[in-house]
């Protein structure tokens, strides 16, 4: 989101920015973020999302998504009918499914065209993990929330002027649900100025693997768990000598009970980017999930040999051997470690493509220019 911004801001559009705040997501002071509030107006409106028994019956007796239903707050649709009613818009964009609810208040306060940023297809993640669930209970618990999401995702595509995915894989699903509706793919961008690389870097002795996530989000619970299950402990059994490195908010307490030989754990980093460069190969080992996984972009424009799956892969235009590793079995993920830690030349040139893909098709710039050109699309229809 700051990405689109950034993007818009440089291409000269005045912009105002409101997001939700919440107790997971607070808003941080910093040099930064002060620069940034003041180009884009920048205001917040603190949501409580916890899910709680009075949402959940009132989800279930008006057929709503709990999951979507939680961003909504009275506070946040009263501020938006008083800005909507005194200032005016071209375009207003909604970053995510998750801000729906309030599309209906934008329509009837302005004239302003409305666009959908798809970050991912939301039902689509919870499908897969229904897929991949060996409990029962939660197997259906997972394809409940994936039908009421699918349900609130397609009713929000009839609301809209048009939309902006950030992958081909959804927007050729959305377009073949809605037609008639004006979309157009819009990737992650990268600034590459902010991603300092260095040719010829070689992984280091002992190798290092490295993940990077969140475990609050069940993608990346779901796919750490599966490899340390069945992938690490043979690794290690072979090479004693690498170590694995995870970080991101939850990881300390997913794994305080666990014996993990080799691993290293980390709750939090104070520089993502620089966690990335001190670490060899990173492992994005993904069984559900949709969109565009913004980590795997970093790390290749960082210049890092990657191993992921197919789903890991998904919405990149990546080549199997040529700028990225894919594996989706145990097997094939151990032989790729395998040949990662006997082949530190070719993973050079693996992490040296990777950012040259990078540079030739998902720069903040190319990505500034298709973006402003849809808006500019949907603005003259008005």
């Amino acid at each position: 989101m700051r990405q689109i911004s950034n993007s818009l801001l440089s291409s000269g559009v005045e912009l105002r920015v409101i997001a939700i705040e919440t107790k997971k997501h607070p808003i941080v002071p910093s040099a930064e973020f002060t620069n940034y509030k003041e180009n884009t107006n920048f205001e917040s409106v603190f949501v409580n999302t916890n899910i709680t028994i009075p949402k959940i019956v009132k989800s279930l007796l008006g057929k709503r998504s709990i999951h979507a239903n939680r961003f909504y707050s009275k506070k946040m649709n009263e501020r938006l009918k008083t800005l909507f009613s005194h200032e005016p818009f071209d375009v207003v964009i909604f970053e995510s499914i998750f801000t729906g609810a309030y599309i209906p208040t934008v329509r009837k306060y302005s004239k302003a065209r409305i666009i959908m940023r798809i970050h991912n297809i939301e039902h689509l993640i919870w499908r897969r993990l229904a897929l991949q669930e060996k409990n029962l209970l939660k197997k259906l618990f997972f394809y409940s929330v994936a039908s009421s999401l699918k349900r609130f995702e397609c009713s929000l595509f009839k609301k809209i002027d048009g939309y902006i995915p950030i992958t081909e894989v959804d927007n050729f699903y959305f377009s073949q649900q809605f037609p008639t509706l004006c979309g157009q793919v819009i990737p992650f961008g990268i600034d590459i100025k902010e991603y300092h690389y260095e040719k010829g870097e070689l992984p280091t002795e002992p190798i290092s693997f490295f993940h990077i996530g969140s475990m609050n989000w069940q993608p990346n619970k779901e796919g750490i768990c599966w490899f340390l299950d069945n992938i690490w402990e043979k690794a290690t059994a072979k090479y004693p000598n690498i170590t694995l490195v995870l970080a991101g908010k939850g990881n300390a307490e997913l794994f305080k009970s666990r014996t993990l030989k080799n691993v290293k754990v980390y709750d939090f980093v104070e520089d993502a980017q620089q966690f990335i460069k001190e670490h060899d190969i990173m492992l994005v080992p993904l069984l559900s999930g949709s969109g565009m996984r913004i980590k795997i972009m970093e790390g290749m424009a960082l210049g890092k040999p990657i191993i992921t799956t197919s789903i890991g892969a998904e919405g990149i235009s990546v080549k199997d051997k040529e700028n990225i590793l894919i594996a989706d079995s145990p097997e094939a993920m151990l032989d790729l470690l395998f040949f990662c830690i006997e082949h530190p030349e070719k993973c050079e040139e693996i992490g040296r493509n990777a950012r040259q893909l990078i540079e030739d098709r998902y720069t903040q710039e190319k990505i500034s220019k298709d973006l402003i050109a849809f808006l500019n699309t949907i603005k003259s229809t008005i």
